[in-house]
Order: structure tokens, then sequence, then C-alpha cells
């Protein structure tokens, strides 16, 4: 038996799970207000958390797709950050099972040290603990694999000719990511494949003009990368272009988090400085998605 884990920040199955997501977060010190507004947003939602749900129908998919290329028997595990069953949790219990191989992979396109990095390091510690027999791939991060490539670029052509055409050969691409604590240079890996996946997709649309823009950063004395997303719309303002198309690079499976900073905050206020908006959709559990994912995978498992 061969086992997929995927990681993931947090997937949260009821809004019961609410308070022990924000208190990983806030590594156990979540105020109650902090708790209290995140269960508003999700009430607010008035759906099952869609990083959640779209995160364990990915898996599914994907290990029907690895089963039948690979001949092989698979079974899927969602290791989560912030939520159960956490990494601790599925290490243990793939420690058990004792399967020929172990794939860990992150649903998020880029190298992130204290994502993909740190949650590898995480799930190998604990497994070794219990079993050091089973060989674990930890797969690489999929934003060069150029079938992704085109998925992202095909949803940003359908949001750029969603503008109005009188300013759709004016609008300028937002980039959007999570910033990261510290300086530049400790996140200098994200950064690069983060500006070559922009460039790609950018010239594929034939937009001339793109900024790379950073959301969630938290406040001063500790650094964080830049610049924020919300600065850059507000530039754009003061320039009056015309049209902006936001393309979230990173959290590509919709969660509350993006919803409000890029959904809600980033293009509620372009609209307020009297530009023309819109956004990409997020790839979910679309096939074309998982059919990049898993041909990222199989190229994995067979080098």
């Amino acid at each position: 038996m061969n086992v997929l884990v995927l990681f993931s920040y947090g997937s949260l199955t009821s809004i019961d799970d609410v308070a022990h997501f924000y208190n990983g977060i806030y590594h156990g010190h979540a105020k109650p207000e902090h708790i209290n507004a995140g269960r508003a947003r999700y009430e607010a939602h008035g759906m099952p958390d869609p990083l959640g749900a779209n995160t364990k129908r990915i898996g599914r998919a994907l290990i029907n797709q690895l089963m039948e290329k690979t001949g092989d028997t698979w079974r899927m595990f969602v290791a989560s950050q912030n939520s159960e069953p956490s990494i601790e949790t599925v290490a243990q219990q793939c420690a058990q099972l004792d399967p020929k191989r172990i794939v860990t992979f992150g649903l998020t396109p880029f190298h992130s040290v204290t994502g993909h990095e740190a949650y590898e390091k995480r799930f190998t510690k604990i497994l070794r603990q219990e079993n050091d027999s089973t060989d674990i791939l930890h797969a690489t991060p999929f934003c060069d694999n150029a079938h992704f490539v085109d998925v992202l670029t095909d949803r940003a052509k359908t949001a750029q000719t969603w503008l109005p055409e009188t300013v759709r050969q004016e609008a300028e691409i937002i980039y959007t990511v999570h910033s990261r604590p510290g300086l530049p240079k400790v996140h200098e890996k994200m950064i690069k494949q983060y500006e070559n996946l922009a460039e790609k997709v950018a010239k594929a649309l034939g937009v001339k003009t793109y900024h790379l823009a950073y959301r969630s950063g938290q406040p001063a004395p500790q650094r964080w990368l830049e610049p924020d997303v919300l600065d850059v719309v507000s530039e754009l303002g003061e320039r009056d272009v015309p049209a902006v198309i936001f393309i979230e690079a990173l959290s590509v499976i919709e969660n509350m988090e993006v919803i409000q900073e890029v959904t809600i905050d980033a293009i509620g206020k372009a609209r307020q400085l009297g530009m023309k908006a819109v956004q990409s959709e997020y790839l979910n559990d679309s096939i074309d998605f998982i059919d990049a994912l898993a041909g990222h995978l199989l190229e994995e498992l067979a080098d």
C-alpha cells in the first residue's frame, strides 16, 4: 500500500472546529474576539469551509488517478497545521500502517520555509520515531509545472475577458500571495518562483504591467514581505489605472482568509477608487487542476 499525505494550513469539517483552528493560528493564545470574529466570518459565508471540502475532494480524485496509472493501492490523508487531523496525528497513523511508500504533497504552488519545508520536517521527524523503514517522497512544489501554469492562465484569461472591452487592454494585474515573516533573503526561493509564475501568466495574457503584492502581513516590529496588496491598489488608483485583475497565486484553493483579503477587501478598495476590478477564479477541485496535480505527482514518482 502507498499513502498520499496532503498538507493543509487548516481543513475544518464543522463550525465547531473554528475555536481550535484559531487557537492553532495564534499558538494557543487566541483571544475570544479572534474566535468570535472567525466564527462570524464562517457563518456569514453560509457554506462549509471551502479549503477543507476542496482539499478532501482533490485528495480522493488524486488517489483514483494514482491507482489507475500506477496499478498500486493508495490511501489518502489530509494533515493540517491548525486543525485535526494534525500533521502529528497523521504521521503517527502512517507509522502504524507501515505502508510501502508515503508521498507528501502541499496544495500550494511555491516552496516555503514556514510552509512546505516546515511541514515535511515535522512529519518526517514524528514518523521516524516509530517507523524507519517506509520510503518517504516529499513531492516538490508545482509552480513550474506547465499544465498548472496553463490552468492558472486559463482562469486569468476568463477574468480578463470579463472586464468591459473599453478598459480591458489597459488593465493591470495584481498578483497576491500570503506574506511571510522575515527579510526577503530568507524567502528568496519562494520569491523567485513567484516572480517566474507571474511573468509566465502575464505574458500569456498579453499584459505588460503587473505587480507582485502580499497580504496578511503583520504590523511592526516584525518584518514581513511587502508591498501590501492594499497599498498597491492605492498606488494604481493614484495613477488613474482604469482596471485591475487580481490573481491569487498561492491559495489557489478557496479559503476564508483570501476571500476576505482579496475578494472583499482588495476588490472593494479598487472599486471605491473608481477602478473596474475582477479576480480570477479559484482552481478548487476543477478537473484540469486535478489533472495537473496528478501529472506532477506521476513525474515525481518516475524520477
